[in-house]
């Protein structure tokens, strides 16, 4: 196992004066063919943003203005694949687009073809939850339930939110019957 690893990236969802946003025909294994969205390795020493604009210099041509990070994705492959890609947004100012030897072509998308275009699982995934696209429902709802978490409080039997002491109550006790759903109710979660 490499001591290199995890590898950090920085990548841009780029919009262009027509609201469309920037994808990379891949040219190289793995993923060959699939669109992405252009980025790379961040160097020592550079900003994500510099990286970005870097990366995006050498693999389309453009200049760009980053306005802000998106999101973290976490890609990992033993034994060779671990990275990290920090996503963030940026804007056209300039350059001639034009495909470098990462990519075999490059071309700015109207928002209703985004979800046509072949792409890697991570593409869409980042697509899906900057809102471009569609979330994916080919996904079965039982999987989808299982990644994402959710954190709700519990009602325990017995557990009381007084800070102070109880106070001894007569021997006879009510039975008391608590109407909460439970956590994992499979009638709420259909």
């Amino acid at each position: 196992m490499s001591e290199s690893l995890p590898r950090v990236g920085s990548a841009l969802l780029v919009r262009d004066e027509a609201n469309r946003i920037l994808l990379g025909k891949r040219n190289k294994d793995p993923q060959r063919g699939s669109w992405v969205i252009p980025g790379g390795k961040i160097h020592a020493f550079e900003s994500i943003a510099e990286a970005a604009c870097r990366e995006l210099k050498e693999e389309t041509g453009l200049d760009v203005e980053v306005s802000g990070q998106f999101g973290v994705y976490e890609i990992i492959n033993p034994p060779s694949e671990h990275r990290l890609v920090i996503y963030s947004w940026a804007r056209v100012i300039g350059g001639i687009p034009r495909a470098s030897d990462d990519l075999s072509e490059i071309r700015f998308f109207p928002l209703q073809e985004l979800g046509d275009v072949p792409t890697t699982p991570l593409v869409r995934r980042v697509l899906s939850d900057a809102g471009l696209i569609a979330p994916d429902v080919s996904k079965s709802q039982s999987e989808d339930k299982q990644l994402k978490l959710y954190l709700v409080p519990l009602l325990i039997a017995g557990a009381s939110s007084r800070s102070r002491p109880r106070q001894r109550r007569s021997s006879r006790r009510r039975a008391r019957v608590d109407n909460a759903p439970l956590l994992f109710d499979t009638a709420l979660s259909s």
